[in-house]
């Protein structure tokens, strides 16, 4: 009978040794973790910023053909208009919707059966990729009454401030029944916001943990009550107002799923980033059009 050494038998792992190599891995996956759900999180806000940028020269095209912005709300009867509408849908054919925007009944409300097909088709234009619940619809009123409902958004004009944190004006850019002009922006339009991020509705959120869903109105993109009005909220986002400026509730006011702060598209079209840490005050004062507020990018 042929002898073997003991060093010609196959040596495999013990199990010090494999728990040893685990270990290892282990440590590795919580180092390369977090990093990768930063890299992640950089991209998201990166097309979270285009999508505004889209936006913001979307109503810049539509001011060149028609003299001013588009009213934040037609809250009928205004003007041309004897059926409530939301902002978007004025800027469907600047955003490649023209066949969609053909569609849409200006005879009928936005929330009506007419336009029900419009309503519900989901626009990526408007998604914020860092929100969660893609794919959310609202089904309250007035789509209820017949069964309906209304693909959601995460942008928001910003309509006005609480009149008591405006020392002039209070009124926005995007405003109900207004159709504003360039030349109505005294405050100047690099220091004015356009639109924001009030992300995650019809889901209430408070300071970045979920509620109940359908709580929140003004989420669908082509929605009638979709603006911010700021007031402020209490830190933990559960009233307004507050001294919280932005993230601490999505019920009208700035709100976002970006670490540090929400994006926002300026009258100039440009987007900037808003800290977290902005004081309320310097959030009303780039809200309103003419408040006669003196603002620097460094205050925000």
């Amino acid at each position: 009978m042929p002898r073997f050494s003991r060093d010609s038998k196959r040596r495999g792992f013990t199990l010090i040794e494999l728990l040893v190599v685990l270990a290892i891995i282990a440590v590795l996956i919580g180092l390369l973790l977090p990093a990768v759900q930063k890299v992640r999180e950089a991209a998201s806000r990166l097309r979270c910023t285009n999508n505004l940028k889209q936006l913001g020269l979307a109503l810049h095209n539509y001011h060149g053909d028609y003299g001013t912005f588009p009213p934040g709300q037609v809250a009928a009867p205004y003007d041309r208009w004897k059926y409530n509408h939301g902002w978007a849908v004025f800027v469907l054919p600047y955003i490649e919707q023209l066949l969609l925007y053909a569609r849409y009944r200006w005879d009928q409300p936005s929330g009506g059966l007419a336009n029900q097909d419009v309503v519900a088709h989901p626009l990526k234009n408007f998604w914020c990729p860092s929100a969660p619940e893609q794919d959310r619809y609202y089904f309250g009123r007035p789509f209820a009454a017949y069964g309906g409902k209304a693909a959601c958004g995460d942008y928001a004009p910003t309509w006005k401030v609480d009149p008591a944190l405006a020392a002039g004006d209070y009124w926005g850019v995007l405003v109900p029944n207004r159709m504003t002009r360039l030349t109505d922006i005294q405050d100047g339009t690099s220091h004015t916001i356009l639109l924001t991020e009030d992300a995650g509705r019809p889901r209430q959120w408070r300071m970045g943990r979920p509620g109940p869903d359908q709580m929140i109105d003004g989420g669908p993109w082509a929605g009638f009550w979709t603006g911010i009005t700021v007031e402020g909220s209490t830190p933990d986002g559960a009233s307004r107002p507050g001294p919280c400026a932005l993230n601490c509730t999505n019920e009208h006011e700035v709100y976002s799923f970006h670490t540090g702060g929400a994006n926002a598209v300026f009258a100039d079209a440009h987007v900037s980033f808003l800290s977290a840490s902005m004081s309320l005050r310097t959030l009303a004062a780039l809200v309103t059009r003419a408040g006669g507020e003196v603002v620097s990018s460094s205050d925000y």
